[in-house]
């Protein structure tokens, strides 16, 4: 099974092929990452997440039998001003069919917010911070905010279930 991921990040890529491999097991899971141009500004807000999710999927799609679309953002808290930042993922097929999902969502920090309002990206805010270059390739924001506790592979690698939720219940039947 060929498998493209929407993005050359290498923890989204690992999280896709430890999903897969958990969902087809005894079933060879290649798995590569292809860079996209969704032509959405860098940091998504609200429906420009799902939106880049799928944009990702379907142009990763044309030589694989899934493509997958992973776009962390931020998405407002109903009744609130409060942003979590998630992870959609959307999961396409050959034919073109699409499944969705997305991981847990976590309160982003108000001077962070503020700065991501203004045009900056989580990334560039959470790297500075936490003193590590490109911290969205390791940790994340969510390792440097949980102190450990939880990471954006462990988060990354939930959406990508969660989208995968439809074609296990398929292969369940």
């Amino acid at each position: 099974m060929k498998v493209h991921v929407g993005t050359r990040n290498p923890l989204k890529v690992r999280a896709v092929r430890a999903a897969f491999a958990a969902v087809f097991t005894g079933e060879s899971v290649q798995v590569s990452g292809i860079a996209i141009d969704t032509g959405l500004l860098p940091q998504p807000f609200e429906e420009d997440v799902a939106r880049g999710a799928t944009l990702r999927a379907r142009r990763c799609c044309t030589t694989a039998d899934f493509g997958v679309g992973i776009e962390a953002g931020l998405v407002r808290f109903p009744g609130c001003e409060r942003y979590l930042s998630v992870q959609f993922c959307a999961i396409v097929d050959r034919e073109g069919r699409m499944t969705v999902g997305h991981g847990p969502g976590y309160e982003i920090p108000p001077q962070v917010l503020d700065r991501l309002h203004r045009g900056s990206t989580l990334n560039r805010e959470m790297s500075r911070l936490a003193g590590v270059t490109e911290i969205k390739e390791t940790s994340g924001a969510i390792g440097y905010l949980s102190r450990g506790r939880i990471d954006r592979f462990a988060i990354t690698r939930e959406a990508v279930l969660m989208a995968l939720i439809p074609l296990i219940s398929e292969l369940n039947q």
